[in-house]
């Protein structure tokens, strides 16, 4: 297998890609919303401006995006939808793994503007096969942009005659099994508080039979390419933090826009005029230009490292990974406030205010922006191990 043809101009400006697809995005939000998943021309549009190849080699057809463009561009797609910008968010993340394959294999996986949705649990079972291959089977949950993905990644434990691989501690190791669409079972389990439109569903697969280079050791393996960010990869997950801020971004502008309309209670004046509601407005500002700032900095700082051929320390890394926590959390509090300035109109479905106060407590729930990042963080600051995987 050859590298791929690269469908994207490398000119392209994603972030620029980002902020013209945001109307549409914004306009079939409630579509988004009401479907569970992400409209095919929703789809296509990103697609096509190379957005899901953002974090994806370009000999596997990506665009190498650096992280602060990747999280500016992540955030525009989230404040005009946050289920669009979660995909969005997901699909950078499942294509860094395809720093680590084959190159052959990440432009099968990858080339042509294809997706990847994956999960990062290692629930899932390879058993090695005479000659390498590995029989995969196993169910994940919560992958999101099953919807529109072309290709899976289960994270399986391997079994090599019926016993766990296991390294040098004693702990299992586990691969991320790329297995294509037609050999996925999709199971509609996504109900939910909030991030409907993103089709994180289960998906399973039963005795499956992977070729050994469709399996990638994301911890163990050394990057098949010399992008930067893949000898940091754990640096990815400060996207979080991003869609997070463009939620968060998207529901001020819209308290902004119904304040110049909507009466206070008992008068004939609009709540723009309100010392309360302009004191939350302010409030739910500086809590996310705050955020914003620290986390465009520390992921700034760890990109301008890893240039120059280094590797972001200990500190640096908890940093990091401490503004994208906070970011989550700055974001989810300055929506409660707007949320609750709105009043009623707040608590109505066709309200963007209600679908981003929903999206935001949905996206803090991942185990990646919890209080383990904090805690790991603290114990960084400490002078202590972070102990916690992928930090």
């Amino acid at each position: 297998m050859t590298a791929a043809t690269n469908p994207f101009s490398l000119s392209l400006d994603p972030v620029a890609e980002a902020v013209k697809l945001g109307p549409a995005i914004r306009e079939a939000a409630p579509e988004i919303e009401a479907g569970r998943h992400l409209p095919d021309a929703i789809v296509k549009g990103l697609r096509e401006a190379g957005l899901f190849h953002m974090a994806v080699a370009r000999d596997a057809g990506g665009l190498e995006t650096n992280p602060v463009d990747l999280c500016r561009a992540i955030e525009e797609v989230s404040a005009a939808d946050g289920s669009a910008g979660w995909c969005l968010m997901i699909a950078a993340q499942n294509g860094a793994i395809g720093g680590f394959v084959d190159r052959g294999v990440a432009a099968q996986v990858y080339g042509n503007g294809q997706i990847v949705a994956g999960v990062a649990r290692p629930i899932g079972r390879a058993e090695t096969q005479p000659g390498g291959d590995y029989i995969v089977s196993g169910r994940w949950p919560f992958a999101s942009g099953s919807s529109h993905a072309d290709w899976f990644a289960g994270e399986c434990v391997i079994y090599d005659g019926g016993q766990a691989r296991r390294d040098l501690d004693g702990n299992p190791i586990s691969c991320f099994a790329l297995i294509p669409r037609a050999q996925v079972q999709i199971h509609d389990t996504w109900y939910t508080t909030g991030l409907r439109g993103t089709a994180s569903n289960d998906f399973s697969v039963d005795g499956v039979r992977l070729r050994e280079e469709f399996g990638v050791q994301l911890f163990m393996d050394q990057p098949c390419s010399p992008w930067a960010l893949y000898r940091s990869m754990p640096l990815i997950m400060v996207t979080h933090g991003a869609q997070a801020l463009g939620v968060a971004t998207g529901a001020v502008a819209e308290m902004v826009s119904l304040a110049q309309t909507k009466l206070a209670w008992g008068t004939d004046r609009p709540l723009r005029e309100q010392p309360r509601m302009q004191g939350q407005i302010a409030e739910a500002v500086v809590l996310v230009e705050s955020a914003r700032e620290f986390l465009r900095a520390t992921v700034r700082q760890a990109w301008d490292v890893l240039e120059a051929g280094g590797t972001p320390d200990d500190r640096l890394r908890a940093r990091y990974r401490l503004a994208a926590s906070h970011a989550a959390r700055a974001s989810a509090a300055a929506v409660d406030i707007l949320h609750n300035a709105a009043a009623t109109t707040g608590i109505l479905m066709k309200s963007p205010l209600e679908r981003a106060f929903r999206d935001l407590h949905t996206a803090d729930a991942h185990v990646m922006v919890s209080a383990l990042t904090y805690e790991a963080a603290g114990r960084v600051e400490l002078g202590m191990p972070a102990n916690m995987p992928f930090f």
